[in-house]
């Protein structure tokens, strides 16, 4: 709580007037105690029933659709069987018991997870807990029995696998599953529904499609201690403190508004249709909340996207408010943005470049339905009868019906499978709507290139013919390289926190393997023959080199290499079968399973796990094996790759950013790129001098993206009132030293510069790329016509040597030192006074004391694929304000 104080009165403690009396000190701690008790009251109850009430915005969820008349069933990869039920028991019996909510079948046994559920709200989290399950083996005190929790997550898509167990340690109790679905969304207005989220950039049918980036909210800081909470094309997903008003893809969360329809306010309605204008690719949104800065207007967003081909960990970042001071802008770089993709082929957000253009050169596909024969085609006409533009059709009675024209635009669906769709067909019939054609595409790697029973009809019906074609060119990354997890990023524990990405994908190598460093224990160094070599790769199979002998599809190989440096004996060190889980906000682990006999115990498998943990030192890191546990070869991998941004210490004087944990410095006035920290930009027939150095400079680093990103205003004359145009500025670790611009052709006040430069390796502890196969990337054609990528456009005025990045001994800062009156010290020390006594009427009960402690702990909550090692780390998933000892704090840092 803190105290606002006026010139006049001194408002304490819940909004009281200071004085002495210590009377009043009492009812003012009662009254605080009521407040904070109804408010914690709020957001975390119990529902008896199927539905709940969210104490927002009144919206009821009612999940009594999920029942299942014979129960949900998921399987994990030891064999386990779940299968549970909703709002319901299952029909069968478990264990020779009825009225069974949750089972669990191992290895022959069924084992009651739970024989009723609950429906928890927990700050925005919805999830069932089941009770009263059978007694575990392995139980503690607290916990005894086994328990199953089914967290509902908001996902406005319906996925033909929406449950996903959590992994989970073999002797724990308590099981997690999530289940993807739109009950736990908040309803979307008719207005903004859609499943498009594209624009075309060519006449042929080249399209730019942002869908993909839909799946997952993004969380970026406006620097004042707030949060933007972004979707793209979708509403925000409801979740744990991401309570945004319904239809908004934006919002800005205010995590000290005590206030809760204050906390989460509206600054953009869903768009579904990206703009592509004058070279530019945006999103454009409008919100109905008045503007705090001018009545007249509403808050409004836009994003601009700009291509990086290499971009793996796509985020949007915010920039600055426009000359209006109501609309807010954001840069989103991401290889979705980029063009010269050839027809049939499409990249992913996480840079993989699939193509489905082979299918295009195949005859048309006859296929057979209800007595209808169906012609199809993948990229191209589908031929006689159909028309010439034709991709799908059929012929009835001598008449051709078309089923839509074809086109060469791949996108993907929220899960990430790729699909084709085809509109514009003939009239439905009593319908006002036009057939249409969607062909998934389905990875099958058994699948032959010929074979016509790869392509299925599954439906026509509903005006739309769905296929699935089974290809081995469909298959792209074997698992989810990416993870999210709940992190606290207020400074007390107020509760500031949300869901975070971590995303491993830029150690992914497509053209060599990791070979890891051996450190053994002293007691395991005798295990391993001096010539044993490991390799790996992350979330992708070994790619074949060195000859390795381990089974295709490997992900880690152990060899004992000859003297002329030949692999033998090889080992399979398992498969990547397991996307990646994240353990607290630090750590990650892949699970690679099912390797190769182990040679110790030939009924289990050689299996591999590899910890990757944040060091900011480290740069991209390499694998160490660290030791061996039975069968299982355990590797640590620290890098800073999963390291959360770091802002940096910006001094004005000397024009040097300090990386203060690592004591590192960058000056830009000695960097190649500028003349005394200023870059000459020019801009068609005009010059703009852009001044790196100078107050209110915002740095902040990207380990994930090898770069550090500047933000600050430049003086622009016409830029609003104040005249200032937004500048982010990135700087890139590289092997070249180049530069590009974007400017705004909207307004010309927001600029995007970036800047590629082998001197910025070092302060992000990385070694220069001994190539750079980005070339010039981050500024391709979805850029504006100014946008360069030599230095003829954007020159350093001179200097040539390059920025020296050197350990920092001091920070010289100038520190304001506020002064204060009699009155000003008097009521702070009466406010403390108050608190303090809210906080000893807290501590009467546990229940207040569980309430005190919320405001000082941190609240950390993994979810989907979140390792679960122990019972007493199993609890903190869904507990994470309970009763922690020392070492589950370390466990959540």
């Amino acid at each position: 709580m803190v105290s606002e104080m006026s010139n006049q009165r001194k408002i304490g403690i819940c909004g009281a007037t200071t004085t002495p009396s210590s009377m009043l000190l009492i009812l003012l701690a009662l009254i605080c105690s009521a407040t904070a008790g109804d408010d914690a009251n709020q957001l975390d109850f119990t529902s008896g029933d199927c539905t709940l009430t969210e104490p927002v915005y009144g919206y009821k969820f009612d999940f009594s659709k999920l029942r299942s008349d014979l129960a949900h069933v998921v399987r994990s990869v030891s064999n386990d069987i779940f299968e549970f039920n909703v709002c319901s028991n299952l029909t069968y019996t478990c264990n020779n018991e009825s009225n069974v909510a949750a089972c669990l079948k191992r290895q022959g046994k069924e084992y009651v997870l739970g024989r009723r559920h609950e429906l928890h709200y927990h700050n925005g989290k919805m999830y069932l807990e089941y009770l009263s399950g059978a007694k575990c083996e392995n139980g503690t005190k607290d916990h005894p029995n086994y328990q199953l929790h089914v967290i509902l997550n908001c996902d406005y898509t319906l996925d033909t696998n929406p449950l996903q167990l959590t992994s989970f340690a073999e002797d724990t109790c308590s099981f997690y599953i999530n289940y993807d679905t739109p009950l736990a969304c908040l309803s979307i207005p008719d207005a903004m529904q859609s499943n498009s989220c594209s624009v075309p950039y060519t006449s042929a049918g080249n399209t730019f499609d942002l869908m993909e980036l839909s799946d997952v909210n993004y969380r970026t800081t406006d620097r004042q201690g707030n949060f933007f909470i972004i979707n793209v094309c979708k509403p925000v997903l409801y979740g744990e403190n991401t309570m945004c008003p319904a239809g908004s893809s934006i919002c800005l969360f205010s995590p000290k508004a005590t206030d809760l329809k204050k906390r989460f306010i509206n600054f953009g309605n869903v768009q579904t249709q990206p703009v592509y204008k004058n070279e530019q690719l945006l999103l454009l949104h409008n919100s109905s909340t008045p503007c705090a800065r001018n009545s007249k207007l509403n808050y409004s967003s836009v994003v601009h996207f700009h291509c990086d081909k290499n971009v793996r960990n796509a985020h949007p970042e915010y920039v600055g408010l426009d000359q209006d001071g109501c609309t807010y802008q954001f840069n989103f770089i991401t290889p979705l943005a980029c063009k010269n993709l050839k027809p049939c082929t499409a990249r992913t957000a996480s840079n993989e470049l699939l193509d489905l253009s082979a299918l295009s050169k195949r005859a048309p596909h006859k296929l057979s339905k209800d007595g209808k024969t169906y012609n199809v085609a993948v990229c191209a006409g589908a031929g006689t009868p159909c028309l010439a533009n034709g991709g799908a059709c059929y012929e009835e009675n001598g008449v051709t019906y078309a089923l839509g024209n074809f086109n060469g635009h791949l996108r993907f669906n929220q899960s990430g499978s790729p699909y084709l769709l085809y509109e514009d067909g003939v009239k439905c019939e009593n319908d006002n709507r036009r057939w249409s054609t969607k062909i998934e595409f389905v990875c099958a790697s058994n699948a032959t290139k010929d074979s016509v029973d790869a392509v299925h009809i599954i439906e026509d019906s509903n005006c739309q013919l769905l296929i699935q074609y089974w290809t081995p060119l469909a298959c792209l990354e074997q698992i989810r390289c990416t993870e999210k997890i709940y992190v606290d990023n207020s400074e007390d524990g107020t509760g500031g926190g949300g869901y975070e990405l971590f995303d491993i994908t830029p150690l992914i190598n497509n053209n060599d393997n990791y070979e890891a460093r051996v450190e053994l224990p002293a007691s395991q160094q005798q295990q391993l023959a001096k010539n044993t070599k490991f390799f790996l790769n992350v979330c992708r199979p070994l790619v074949p080199k060195y000859q390795l002998g381990c089974a295709g599809g490997s992900a880690v190989c152990m060899a004992k290499m000859s003297a002329a440096g030949a692999a033998e004996e090889e080992y399979s060190l398992g498969f990547p079968l397991i996307s990646l889980a994240a353990i607290n906000r630090t750590t990650v682990e892949l699970l690679y399973l099912h390797g190769d006999p182990c040679p110790t115990d030939k009924a289990t498998n050689l299996s591999t796990t590899i910890r990757f943990r944040c060091n900011m030192r480290s740069g991209r890191g390499q694998p160490v094996l660290s030791f061996i546990d039975d069968c299982n070869y355990h590797f640590d991998w620290d890098t800073s790759v999963i390291c959360p941004p770091h802002e940096c210490t910006f001094i004005p004087d000397t024009c040097e950013m300090v990386q203060n944990d690592l004591n590192m410095r960058y000056n830009f006035k000695n960097a190649s790129f500028t003349k005394d920290g200023k870059i000459a930009i020019h801009n068609n027939n005009s010059q703009l001098e852009l001044n790196v150095c100078g107050p209110h400079r915002k740095a902040m680093t990207d380990y994930s993206q090898d770069l550090v990103n500047l933000f600050f205003t430049h003086d622009l004359p016409g830029c609003g009132k104040e005249g200032k145009m937004n500048v982010h500025m990135r700087v890139i670790c590289s092997s070249k030293t180049e530069s590009s611009f974007t400017i705004t052709n909207d307004t010309q006040c927001s600029l995007l510069y970036v800047q590629r430069t082998p001197s910025i390796c070092s302060f992000l502890s990385l070694s220069v790329p001994t190539q750079d196969d980005s070339g010039s990337s981050s500024s391709s054609s979805s850029t504006s016509t100014t946008s360069t990528t030599t230095s003829t456009h954007a020159t350093p005025m001179g200097k040539k040597e390059e920025a020296a990045t050197t350990a920092a001994t001091t920070v010289e800062a100038a520190i304001a030192r506020p002064t204060a009156s009699v009155g000003t010290i008097l009521g702070l020390i009466l406010s403390v006074t108050f608190f303090v006594a809210c906080v000893g009427l807290f501590a009467v009960s546990p229940a207040r004391r569980q309430r005190v402690r919320r405001l000082f702990r941190r609240n950390s909550s993994a979810v989907r694929y979140s390792r679960v090692q122990s019972n007493e780390e199993a609890n903190l998933l869904l507990e994470p304000n309970g009763e922690f000892t020392e070492s589950d704090d370390d466990m959540l840092l």
